[in-house]
């Protein structure tokens, strides 16, 4: 049975009211809601709007109410809409059910400025010894337990059957937000091995692996300050990442770094998995932040075939031009879900409504034509307040499409 699922955020129903948004969506066809409530910094156009057309949000807090107290140590704190619009939530909750949409919670675990600036020894440390302040590292036994935390604070709430969990996982380096400065090289290799965490606690699931973490750490650095600063082969073509792939081939250690981020990540997602779960509802897993498509996946420890095998859903964030790239993306993944003896309909894939990814309607229901074709019976759509009106009217033959079956 498909369903077709629309992201939203809380200020958006902030602004246009629980029941109008449920009325719209609805009447495009639209079977299930996913608001976001703990997540990370934006800076947002709605342009169907004529006032509260810019937002910047609350950074790195949870706009949804939890209790506070019942985490152990790292904390994600309360957002104003958390504490000037308590009922936000219930009241979008009490407007989906009455028009029978279903809601989901969609949580951000790892992808926290905050967090990570005011506790560097749970971020990500490179091979240099610097502390990233864009995301909390899987390996950090802290970490881990606020992941678990927050995920069962969400499914807790009662208010939602499903919990979308996105950035669990060891996030690329290269943030985008706030403004960067980089002259060198960063490209799949030198991002990669940038992004590789050497803080205690990956040093110790390396070694345990009989890993010599203090060579390759050396041998990280050593290749990151070579490449940048060496003065030829002056002209190289850009690196499209099969030079890392190559690598892993030569350096058995890298290979072996990389299946333990894997692992380390993949026994997270169980228990985050496991704690959803126990609390009533079950867990739609994102797919790797920055680490796209689904074949580059590996880039933030995220291993697919594990992680289909471990959740209920495993959401694709297919963000491309064409419709050949979303195809592609859906192959591989496929492909990936069998190693776990998984079809589609472990899957969902994920498109955006913004017309700089699809300048026509039809190229943007090509997208859904792949999807449907590939037997995935799940589309989620990006997003409900950054949708242009043209785009957002589109919702309704591609629900439609997903229906029809041909």
């Amino acid at each position: 049975m498909s369903e077709v699922s629309l992201l939203i955020y809380p200020w958006d129903v902030i602004a246009d009211g629980a029941e109008r948004v449920v009325e719209t969506v609805a009447e495009l066809g639209v079977d299930r809601l996913v608001i976001a409530t703990a997540y990370h910094s934006a800076e947002v156009i709605s342009p169907r709007r004529l006032d509260r057309v810019s937002t910047v949000a609350e950074a790195n807090t949870s706009h949804l109410p939890l209790g506070f107290n019942n985490f152990s140590g790292l904390v994600v704190p309360p957002s104003s809409i958390a504490t000037e619009h308590p009922d936000l939530y219930p009241s979008l909750k009490r407007a989906a059910d009455a028009a029978g949409v279903s809601l989901s919670g969609w949580g951000i675990a790892f992808h926290n400025t905050t967090m990570a600036t005011e506790h560097p020894e749970a971020a990500i440390k490179n091979c240099f010894g610097d502390a990233f302040t864009h995301g909390l590292c899987p390996a950090n036994p802290a970490a881990q337990q606020y992941a678990v935390e927050l995920v069962g604070e969400i499914a807790g709430s009662g208010l939602f059957d499903r919990v979308l969990v996105e950035s669990l996982s060891y996030l690329l380096y290269n943030h985008g937000h706030p403004h960067e400065l980089w002259g060198a090289r960063l490209d799949p290799t030198t991002r990669y091995l940038l992004s590789l965490c050497f803080c205690s606690h990956c040093r110790e699931q390396g070694t345990a692996r009989g890993i010599d973490v203090g060579a390759l750490r050396l041998r990280v650095s050593n290749e990151l300050h070579r490449t940048w600063n060496a003065d030829a082969p002056a002209g190289r073509d850009a690196d499209d990442g099969a030079e890392i792939a190559s690598l892993h081939m030569m350096w058995p250690d890298l290979a072996a770094y990389t299946r333990m981020r894997n692992d380390v990540v993949t026994e997270l997602a169980g228990r985050v998995a496991r704690e959803i779960r126990a609390k009533g509802a079950v867990l739609d897993l994102s797919a790797a932040v920055w680490g796209r498509p689904a074949f580059s996946n590996w880039m933030e420890g995220v291993d697919v075939a594990a992680s289909v095998a471990v959740a209920d859903s495993f959401v694709l964030e297919s963000y491309y031009p064409t419709a050949g790239e979303v195809a592609r993306e859906l192959d591989h993944t496929l492909a990936a879900a069998a190693l776990s003896d998984r079809g589609a309909e472990s899957l969902a894939s994920a498109i955006t409504l913004w017309p700089s990814f699809h300048p026509t309607k039809d190229s943007f229901l090509s997208k859904v034509d792949a999807i449907r074709g590939s037997g995935v019976s799940k589309l989620a759509l990006y997003n409900y307040g950054t949708a242009t009106a043209p785009t957002l009217s589109w919702i309704r033959e591609a629900a439609d499409m997903m229906r029809s079956g041909s």
